[in-house]
């Protein structure tokens, strides 16, 4: 009996789990814009775009210094991460983490709204962040990820 019960508990938390897995975000790679606001560039591609992040490509072709700016938290946040870096929110911090640690890198700057990631982005030349797809960037040029 009590075997029976340990069994159904552990098979509603898998399938809780499965659910988190399945359903937990509701932004998709689709509904995020790439932004940045040099307009020399038009698009990057993804694994271009994941050295990036990664901070592993540090100058842009034009000389520019590669400023990687990033939300706080959020869906937008965590898919975009998962998307392109292919790291959750939490191993993407610890990774930038062991970077400035070991002095190979400074942590990403981050914003707590889209609207002060577009206005870092849009006055520094350089610049690259991410924004929900729907989200008006004045000031910024949105990048094609091929």
């Amino acid at each position: 009996m009590r075997c029976t019960k340990k069994l159904s508990n552990m098979t509603r938390a898998i399938f809780i789990a499965t659910l988190v897995l399945t359903f937990g975000s509701s932004v998709s790679a689709g509904e995020l814009a790439l932004v940045k606001g040099d307009h020399s560039v038009d698009s990057v591609s993804k694994k271009e775009l994941k050295k990036i992040l990664l901070g592993k490509s540090k100058k842009w072709d034009n000389g520019d210094k590669v400023i990687i700016v990033t939300l706080e938290s959020g869906d937008v946040h965590d898919a975009f991460l998962k998307s392109y870096a292919k790291k959750t929110s939490k191993q993407f911090t610890n990774y930038w983490r062991k970077m400035v640690f070991s002095g190979k890198g400074k942590m990403p700057k981050s914003f707590a709204s889209e609207a002060e990631l577009i206005s870092f982005v849009a006055a520094n030349s350089g610049a690259i962040g991410y924004i929900g797809s729907g989200t008006a960037h004045d000031g910024t040029k949105e990048l094609k990820v091929e």
